[in-house]
């Protein structure tokens, strides 16, 4: 036990990266980026973390993971335990430990470097990452867009910001602009005002036990906004 450490050196002590890595000026594992073809974008389906499952056909399939904090610490603190189910899927997502304004500066680089250090962790076992990102406020952006390589594929959520959507997309928009991504999968309703190539997802999409059947075939769900001229 090593004593006199507060919580953020002792995960960086205490758990360090597995295999290759590049670290950022936060000391975050960078998440190499995923480059975007359309054309396998024809036949994808969505499903969530609960859903997961070897037992079906995951190879045209993205798992989310957007659940409880309490429920996707069981993924750091077991990282290696579903390699396999992981790798059985076409792509994952990192999972979306909690951030929101007020919360605890030194909390938030935590969460974020749980979810960077699991995505590279999966990264090197040989699964397609896609970055979740999630940012509140302003004073976390530094933090909060740490450890993604642009120009990839990432994903985010809406689940919760209508209410506040000045907030969402000043964020949004500062994500755009530091990572700018090739795609952006969106978990929850669009919100007017974002801009980009997107792929949308709906809440019940992902918790749907049938979600696998929510495809198209042979139709890209990639859509396109533009901003205004």
């Amino acid at each position: 036990m090593i004593k006199g450490l507060s919580d953020y050196e002792k995960y960086k002590v205490l758990r360090p990266v597995i295999g290759e890595h590049q670290l950022d000026e936060n000391g975050f594992p960078i998440i190499n980026k995923t480059e975007f073809r359309e054309k396998e974008w024809h036949n994808i389906g969505v499903t969530g973390l609960q859903n997961a499952s070897q037992k079906k056909k995951n190879d045209n399939i993205v798992l989310l993971m957007f659940n409880y904090d309490y429920r996707l610490l069981n993924l750091w603190n077991t990282p290696l335990k579903n390699i396999g189910l992981f790798q059985s899927f076409y792509a994952i997502s990192t999972p979306d430990f909690s951030i929101y304004p007020g919360m605890n500066i030194n909390d938030i680089r935590h969460n974020v470097y749980m979810s960077r250090w699991l995505g590279k962790t999966w990264q090197n076992y040989g699964s397609t990452v896609y970055p979740t990102i999630g940012w509140a406020l302003p004073y976390t952006y530094d933090i909060v867009f740490g450890g993604v390589e642009k120009g990839g594929i990432v994903v985010i959520s809406t689940l919760g910001c209508h209410n506040n959507t000045e907030v969402f997309l000043k964020g949004f928009n500062e994500m755009k602009k530091r990572l700018i991504p090739s795609l952006i999968i969106v978990y929850g309703d669009m919100i007017e005002g974002m801009t980009g190539r997107f792929v949308n997802y709906k809440y019940s999409d992902a918790f749907s036990r049938d979600s696998f059947q929510l495809r198209i075939e042979g139709i890209s769900q990639v859509f396109e906004i533009k901003g205004a001229a």
